[in-house]
């Protein structure tokens, strides 16, 4: 009998110390919170900075929104994730709270939803949403068709709207006992002690602090070069379109429109922006001979703005902003005050759009003409006007052509 006890008692202590150490896991997941999952007080030095939350911000940014409820939504990739904050001073109170829903690599349609899922949480009535030309390029040779929303958000829209979905289970369930979310918190209370660690704070922005220490250790002329790469890279592919060979719409315009739609369904008001880049990123678009589909992009956001009555800012241009030179290779001591690389602007331009988007003074001095509101009559001259500009300073910068040429 004693052998068939001890088999027993053996098999008692291991259920419970079994259970013991997933509840503890599952506590210690909790409270360090390392994705911002469950909205755990933030405590300096122990959780506030959430370096692991950078690869699940599609899993985490819908709870987030949940748990602020904003009156004001930021829509878009990362170039808004990263450069639009809704700490600016530019906000009134009445904007507060303010929600970041940037998604980084997400298509239009997820973007739309991730912004719609933000909006119904809490009490929006605005929304300013980013546009990107990357994220418009379709291949033209596919047939347009009809497209079946619910399969595109199959991978996601179980974590958006309210109530329970097993999708909202799996996340909980994932982000209290597994031994990756285990390791993740234990990452998460050593880097406190990083002051560049990366991160997305509550209200879903990213400061873009994994930034410095890249430039601190090898230069900011490594990110210019990286991002120029892979925009060269992208935009060389074949048959790229922003409509199909049918003459349809691409799916993310498509996309965009039903947003629109939506939007002007529920009495939310909407402002489209084009986010800003710097002439390098410009420079690309016009030598691999993509300039004519940048501006039928342009008209094309153009007609669907004016179809809803959305004001379509475009922050395109040639100027002191958009020229900054980057700094020489090696340098790792100078930093631009406008970009981090030709695609992503920094929060100090990003005041600067807010000011002009809310026409607010924001306590930032404007460059009169920064941002051009694009109108059926106005688009022409400004699609006109940007092709001279860049012309002209391509003719006048053979240096920042020939850098480009030379595959930066």
């Amino acid at each position: 009998m004693q052998p068939a006890f001890s088999h027993k008692r053996f098999v008692s202590v291991f259920v419970v110390a079994f259970i013991s150490a997933c509840l503890l896991a599952a506590g210690v997941n909790y409270c360090v919170d390392p994705y911002g999952l469950f909205g755990a007080r933030r405590i300096a030095g122990f959780n506030e900075r959430k370096p692991a939350s950078t690869e699940r911000v599609r899993v985490t940014k819908p709870y987030m929104a949940s748990r602020v409820r904003p009156t004001v939504v930021i829509g878009g990739n990362s170039r808004p994730e990263i450069g639009l904050d809704p700490r600016s001073a530019c906000w009134g109170k009445n904007d507060q709270p303010v929600f970041n829903m940037g998604v980084p690599g997400s298509s239009v349609f997820m973007q739309t939803r991730y912004v719609q899922h933000a909006v119904e949480q809490g009490k929006s009535r605005r929304i300013l949403f980013g546009v990107d030309f990357l994220d418009f390029l379709v291949d033209r040779n596919q047939a347009g068709g009809n497209i079946d929303w619910r399969v595109l958000g199959k991978n996601f829209d179980g974590r958006l709207g309210a109530g329970a979905s097993l999708q909202k289970v799996e996340d909980m369930l994932s982000g209290l006992f597994s031994l990756t979310a285990l390791a993740d918190s234990l990452t998460t209370v050593t880097a406190q002690r990083d002051a560049y660690a990366a991160t997305r704070r509550e209200d879903g922005f990213n400061p873009g602090l994994d930034y410095v220490p890249i430039i601190r250790s090898e230069g900011q002329s490594v990110l210019f070069a990286q991002k120029n790469r892979e925009v060269r890279n992208l935009l060389q592919r074949e048959n790229l379109g922003v409509l199909y060979a049918d003459g349809r719409r691409g799916q993310p315009l498509q996309a965009l429109r039903n947003f629109l739609q939506w939007a002007k369904t529920e009495g939310v008001e909407v402002v489209l922006f084009v986010n800003p880049y710097h002439v390098d990123y410009l420079i690309l678009i016009e030598e691999t001979g993509k300039w004519p589909l940048f501006e039928e992009w342009k008209r094309q956001l153009g007609s669907i703005a004016a179809e809803f009555g959305v004001p379509l800012w475009d922050f395109n241009s040639i100027d002191a902003y958009s020229t900054e030179h980057p700094p020489p290779p090696r340098d790792r001591h100078a930093m631009l005050k406008w970009f981090w690389e030709p695609a992503h602007y920094r929060r100090e331009l990003g005041d600067l759009m807010l000011a002009t988007m809310l026409d607010r003074t924001c306590g930032v001095p404007v460059t009169q003409g920064f941002g051009a509101r694009l109108t059926p009559a106005s688009l022409p001259g400004g699609l006109n006007r940007l092709r001279d500009d860049l012309h002209r300073f391509m003719q006048t910068n053979p240096a920042t052509v020939e850098r480009l040429g030379d595959g930066e």
